[in-house]
């Protein structure tokens, strides 16, 4: 009888080991892991809720976002593939964080302010001003396959 307690004891004392886990979790990817991990490729723009990316305003006055790939560096660089006009032009540049990066600057567009970042998705909004009419245009971006 005393074998089978014995048994007993010793399992309720392995329980405990068994169902614990290693803590090997990984910590959460800080805003550059996220923004530096991959390409984006452009997905669309926003204006007050609508897709306006296909619009050849749009696509004057920013650039073709459809065609946009950005791939953003942990030095601090980037480069920009796009269509415009019907060539391919590459721009290369900087861009940092701002105000507890909240805020990505590139040095030719200025600062966009991020509403999201995920591993897969990005969403910026830059205020435009055009013919005396200031609005606020959402720019998508998507994880590049």
């Amino acid at each position: 009888m005393k074998f089978y307690i014995f048994r007993y004891l010793l399992l309720l004392l392995a329980l405990p080991l068994t169902l614990t886990s290693c803590d090997d979790d990984d910590p959460a990817p800080t805003k550059t892991d996220l923004i530096v991990a991959h390409e984006w490729q452009g997905d669309r723009v926003l204006v007050n809720g609508f897709d306006v990316s296909d619009r050849p305003e749009i696509k004057d006055m920013l650039l073709d976002i459809k065609s946009t790939r950005l791939t953003l560096r942990r030095d601090g660089t980037y480069t920009a593939v796009y269509d415009q006009a019907g060539s391919t032009q590459t721009t290369v540049g900087t861009w940092e964080f701002k105000e507890n990066e909240t805020i990505i600057y590139f040095d030719l567009l200025g600062d966009l302010q991020i509403e999201s970042l995920t591993a897969t998705n990005m969403d910026l909004i830059s205020t435009v001003n055009r013919n005396n009419t200031t609005f606020d245009a959402k720019v998508q971006f998507v994880k590049k396959d």
